[in-house]
């Protein structure tokens, strides 16, 4: 399976535009994203995503999405946000997985040494993270989508059979 994950967009409508395109070209079958989507409104936008896609549309709150209410109603016909909105649990094609905005870094490696997921996901940094720890587990950072601190639009695609993640640069 391959998994998209972004973070950061920030309302980067260009950016998430070219990122929704490239997920749709590259048959990418879910998409997680670790937080600051910003306004309700990129709706719009992440609507472009394929039909079988926004069936697996994942996603966490960041420090930075102030009206939550409204993107739960809005964003929330195509996205399902993590149930206390910050910390999303599930499983996809037997990978255990485990997303939030801004895990402490002590956080994420306790998650990974632990053995309860495969992946861990964050954003906030808006730096890039892509690790293959010794025990098979990939702990990942997509950096920023919307590329407005490090000059640097990116997001990662996860293929969860080989345990692998590429990191795409717009």
């Amino acid at each position: 399976m391959k998994i998209a994950v972004i973070s950061d967009s920030h309302d980067n409508k260009d950016n998430i535009l070219k990122a929704v395109s490239i997920i749709n070209k590259r048959n990418v079958e879910a998409l997680i994203h670790c937080g600051d989507f910003v306004s309700p409104f990129v709706k719009n936008w992440f609507n472009e995503l394929n039909s079988p896609i926004k069936k697996n549309f994942y996603g966490v709150f960041g420090n930075n999405d102030g009206d939550k209410l409204f993107l739960t109603q809005n964003l929330g016909q195509i996205c399902k946000f993590a149930e206390n909105g910050h910390e999303l649990i599930l499983e996809l094609e037997d990978k255990r997985i485990f997303a939030s905005h801004m895990p402490k870094q002590q956080t994420i490696e306790a998650l990974a040494n632990s053995g309860s997921f495969d992946i861990i996901l964050s954003g906030h940094t808006h730096s890039l993270s892509n690790k293959k720890l010794n025990n098979g587990r990939l702990v990942v950072n997509p950096g920023e989508l919307c590329g407005y601190l490090t000059g640097k639009a990116t997001f990662a695609i996860i293929n969860t059979e080989k345990m692998e993640s590429e990191i795409i640069e717009l």
